[in-house]
């Protein structure tokens, strides 16, 4: 059972997961913008995956007997980057922001001896972690290019669509 103090951070959590889509689809535009597809790609499947990150929190809540209520949502002012360089920055930025956030909502449940949502945490505890790690790649390999970032441009498009099952449901069995 979820405790009542953690079905407010779920509510949080479940929120900011929306904004971080529009975020990642700003991220997109402004590199299309600049002529990158396969970085525009890359932030629309990273959008898409914050769209499972969504239903994977509401089937928690759901299956925890808790329903979701949105009393308002503010959107992410769209924010103009110069360079590819400045887009992975942001990005970086939010990941990160992320990652302690969720650090945090865990200890949070934890201390409420909500073990339940502390393990429901756990999981994109581990995502943060691969994901920062992913961008810190992403960040080197633009250091690397010396500004040509045609090649990382084509590797990134290459990024797939998220497995939507073992997002939203990581633990049970798949074919």
């Amino acid at each position: 059972m979820v405790a009542t103090d953690s079905v407010k951070d779920l509510q949080t959590y479940l929120t900011e997961h929306a904004k971080m889509q529009l975020f990642c689809y700003n991220l997109s535009s402004n590199a299309d913008r600049l002529g990158f597809p396969g970085f525009s790609h890359y932030f629309q499947v990273q959008g898409q995956d914050e769209v499972l990150h969504q239903r994977r929190i509401m089937n928690f809540m759901m299956q925890s007997d808790v329903h979701f209520q949105l009393d308002s949502l503010t959107l992410p002012e769209y924010k103009k980057y110069n360079n590819l360089k400045e887009i992975v920055e942001a990005y970086k930025e939010k990941r990160t922001y992320f990652a302690e956030l969720t650090n945090k909502l865990a200890k949070d449940a934890s201390t409420r001896n909500d073990l339940t949502t502390t393990k429901f945490y756990d999981w994109f505890i581990i995502d943060f972690s691969e994901e920062l790690g992913e961008i810190k790649d992403l960040l080197d390999w633009i250091a690397m290019s010396n500004g040509d970032y045609y090649d990382l441009d084509k590797k990134v498009l290459k990024r797939e669509e998220p497995n939507t099952l073992l997002v939203i449901e990581p633990f049970s069995p798949h074919k």
